[in-house]
This record gives structure tokens, sequence and C-alpha cells, in this order.
């Protein structure tokens, strides 16, 4: 809850000594101290009355204030991170204080002052939650006001996205190490290997694909979208997964030199047969799994625990590919895509997909909540963010190469996102690839 601070008499803002702990707990062990010194001049019942209550008194406060330090100490973990999280949080408070960035209680001499919470996640990211009190709306002061109260061992950490929770009463902040690049760069063809269902999308970021089966990405021209796509493809021909493309922009086109033609197709009558082929293995994949989840005793079984080959679609280009199709055929399309996201997972199949933006022109919502790791490129307005995510992740403009991204399970908000960099070793050559394709094709499942 928010706390009430005074202004005293030299102007500062002091949270008022009825307004802490340990002033209560001074005066209950002060009074204890009294009686026990001088109560024998009291009636020895009244003196031991005083004794059992002042003891008592002690005794539940300290009681208090061990429980909630345990509390405490138990979700953080560790002490060193416990003491990082309240150093942090007592100068993210004293930076609110120093900017006014607080509720000002009108004609008096008191200000709230919102709870601030911190939580240590390193090395991944580090969680700031904010109260949100009347008043306060500047959210981007805000995050000025948390930089710049991290320093030392914590002064590469800044904000990267921002929000206000959906209870509408919380705003929530993550820091990243900004002095770090999580850029993936592999700098040899066995820097791409991948094991089986496993695909890396940036330092630190791993996605295991019979968990987290739906990948989207979304992006303008030049945001580097294509990239990504490179990044797994090169992975998943790695594993010998079998990929089949709906290029909508004949991006992936120079591949059939050695990989099967019948698996890139661009014309919308060769799309919709592709997707009936996907629904076709799926379909297949189910009676699979049902059977072994009869031998084996065993229910709730993944792809990757009977061999199953992984099946990805690529569709790239989703809007070019919608807007060659008349009513009917985008129904059927949509109707196809749809049932292969829903149903694909739990037998192997995913489906990456990428468009320029999430509008729901190009992909419907109920399409776009089945993705369970979203990648948004370059800088976009609160509008496409929230398309994207639910939410908006932050303002202002990104360098190149850069975006946000989510994943369920793994993030509680939008996170930053690093393109994979295929250019400096040169891995972005149409050898490299077949390569991959050859390599893959000793994968056995």
């Amino acid at each position: 809850m928010a706390r009430t601070y005074k202004k005293n008499s030299r102007g500062l803002f002091v949270l008022p000594l009825y307004s802490r702990f340990d002033f209560y707990l001074v005066v209950a062990i002060s009074l204890s101290l009294f009686i026990s010194v001088f109560g024998f001049f009291a009636p020895s019942k009244v003196y031991r009355i005083g004794v059992i209550v002042s003891f008592s008194l002690v005794s539940i406060l300290v009681f208090f204030r061990l429980f909630s330090l345990t509390n405490e100490l138990f979700k953080a973990v560790t002490i060193r991170r416990y003491i990082t999280q309240r150093n942090a949080e007592r100068n993210i408070t004293k930076s609110l204080l120093a900017t006014m960035s607080v509720n000002l209680l009108q004609d008096t001499p008191f200000i709230s002052v919102p709870k601030v919470t911190v939580c240590d996640s390193r090395p991944s990211h580090i969680s700031v939650e904010i109260e949100k009190l009347a008043g306060m709306y500047e959210i981007d002061k805000m995050s000025d006001d948390i930089n710049s109260s991290f320093r030392g061992k914590l002064s590469n950490y800044a904000v990267t996205s921002s929000m206000i929770m959906t209870n509408g009463i919380t705003y929530k902040f993550i820091l990243e190490d900004v002095s770090s690049d999580k850029t993936w760069r592999p700098a040899t063809i066995d820097d791409i290997k991948a094991e089986k269902y496993k695909i890396k999308l940036q330092e630190g970021l791993t996605i295991n694909l019979s968990e987290r089966a739906m990948i989207s990405c979304w992006g303008k021209t030049g945001s580097k979208k294509t990239t990504v796509l490179f990044g797994m493809i090169l992975q998943l021909f790695s594993m010998g997964a079998d990929v089949r493309f709906l290029d909508g922009k004949d991006e992936f086109s120079a591949f059939k030199d050695f990989y099967p033609a019948d698996k890139i197709v661009s014309e919308v009558d060769d799309v919709l047969k592709q997707l009936d082929d996907v629904l076709r293995v799926v379909k297949e994949r189910q009676g699979i799994m049902s059977e072994e989840s009869r031998k084996r005793h065993k229910i709730g079984l993944k792809a990757s625990d009977v061999g199953l080959r992984p099946v990805v679609l690529v569709a790239d280009e989703i809007g070019s590919l919608v807007a060659q199709m008349d009513n009917k055929q985008s129904k059927q399309f949509l109707n196809g895509l749809v049932s292969i996201i829903q149903r694909g997972r739990s037998v192997g199949v995913s489906v990456f997909a990428s468009t320029q933006d999430p509008s729901t022109d190009t992909l419907p919502q109920k399409i776009r909540q089945q993705f369970s790791t979203k990648i948004l490129l370059g800088s976009a307005n609160a509008d496409i963010q929230r398309m994207a995510f639910g939410e908006v992740a932050t303002a202002g403009d990104l360098e190149d190469f850069r975006g946000f991204y989510t994943c369920d399970g793994l993030t509680t908000q939008p996170m930053k996102f690093f393109v994979c960099d295929l250019y400096s070793y040169g891995l972005n050559e149409l050898g490299v690839f077949k390569k991959a394709y050859e390599i893959g094709l000793d994968i056995s499942y």
C-alpha cells in the first residue's frame, strides 16, 4: 500500500515516526525495560501483568517482523538478492520523491508515495512494479526515474518495456542489461546444428517446439523478418524437420535447387493443397499418438516422446497470400490454418507465420491468440503493439535488428528481441542452407 510522507522543517518529505515499524518496536522495548526496572514499586500482581503485557507486545512485534522478513527472503531465494531488491526499492522511492512523481495531497504538507516492488530475475531481467495512484500518469518520466535509481553493479540495467497492468492499478517495468548483446551470431555450420525440436532465437532464448509450437513474427518492410525466418529454417533443416513453405513473396524459391519443390508453394491453389496435406498429417498423427498412449498406458505424450519428426509450416507474408484469394479461398485458408494451429502442437506440427502487421485484416484474433511465441520487429505504434501482444510494450524508436517478444510461460510482458546475425560469417548463403539440409537427411527419428 501507499505510504504517506510529511514535509519536515527543512522542506524535505520524510516518513513520520508513527508510520515506521521500528518506532513501535523501540517504544515496546523501552516500555518493557521501564517496567522491568521500576515495576517493583508497584503491587506484585500489577507488576506481573505489566511484565507479561509488555513482553508479549515485544514478542508479537518481533514475531511479525521475523515472519515478514522470512517471507521476503523466501521469495528472494538468497540474502544477496533480497538486499539488492530492498536497496533498489529504496532508491526508486527516493527518486520518485525527488522528481515528485507521486500523488500530491492538495493543500496539505503530506504526499502519498506508491509502493515499489523489485524482483531480481538476473541474468534475464529485473522487474519493477509501482502502485498507480491518482495523478500518476507519466510512465515515461517514471522510466527515467527508475533508470537513474540503478547504479553500481546494476548501472547497465535500464527499462526496455513498460505498461499499466490489466488491473489498472499497477505500473510494471522490465529492465534488461542494455550493455549486453543477445544476438545469436553463429560462426560455422556446426553452430546452426540444432537439437531435435529446439530452436534458438537469440542468446538465452531457445524454444522447445514440443511445448511451444507456434511462432509469429511481425514487422514492416526492412525490419528483418526474413532474417529471423532464415535463422529458424537453418536449424529446422539441420534437425531433419519436414518443412513446408507457403511462400507469399517467393523468398524461398531458391531452395528448390536442393529441396523438394512440391513443399515450396506460392500459387493459391497450391497453398490450399499444402494446407490440406498438413491437415492430413495432423489427423494421421493423432491416431498414432492415441495408439501410443494406449500401448504405454500414459496420457499427455508429446510427439518428441514417440519419435515423430517435426513438421513445420512456414507461412511467409500471409498478407500477400490472402490478398491473392477470393472470399471463399480466404475463408478456407484461414480455417485450415486455425485447425493446424489448434491441433498441431500435440502431434509435432508447428506453424511459423510472418506478415507485416498483426491486424485483423490479415490474421483474425482467434489465430493471433494461438501463437505461444510472438515477435514484433522494429518500432511500432501503440495500436500495432496491442494487436501483437495485447498490450503496449514501450514507446520510442528501436535500433535496427531489434524488436520485442513474448513467450508463454517464459515472459510476463514484452521483452527486447535481438535479430540473429547470419551475415558476419556468411551463413546467409544458399550453399549453407543446402549443407544444413544434407545434415538433416542423416537425422533419424
